[in-house]
């Protein structure tokens, strides 16, 4: 996965993110930007295209066997692959 990085000066490392009133708001820790994570908008190409998917949850069975014990909601970006864990 890769990360998301502050629009005002690049920094990757030292943002925060909290949520206030169902908005989570992202700080950078370099140069205090504060801006609002929009969950439909790709924080990798900047493009509407976030996408909820259902990432299949595997537990080994037997041997090399998988078997699927349950879905978890992944955001992905259909444009670039980036994924919101």
């Amino acid at each position: 996965m890769t990360s998301f990085a502050c629009p005002e000066c690049g920094e990757q490392e030292t943002l925060r993110g909290q949520q206030r009133e169902g908005v989570i708001w992202i700080r950078c820790g370099r140069c205090a930007h504060e801006w609002r994570r929009d969950r439909d908008v790709c924080a990798q190409c900047g493009r509407r295209s976030m996408a909820d998917r259902r990432e299949p949850l595997l537990q080994k069975a037997r041997g090399t066997q998988q078997s699927i014990v349950g879905f978890r909601i992944v955001a992905e970006c259909w444009a670039c692959g980036y994924r919101l864990d």
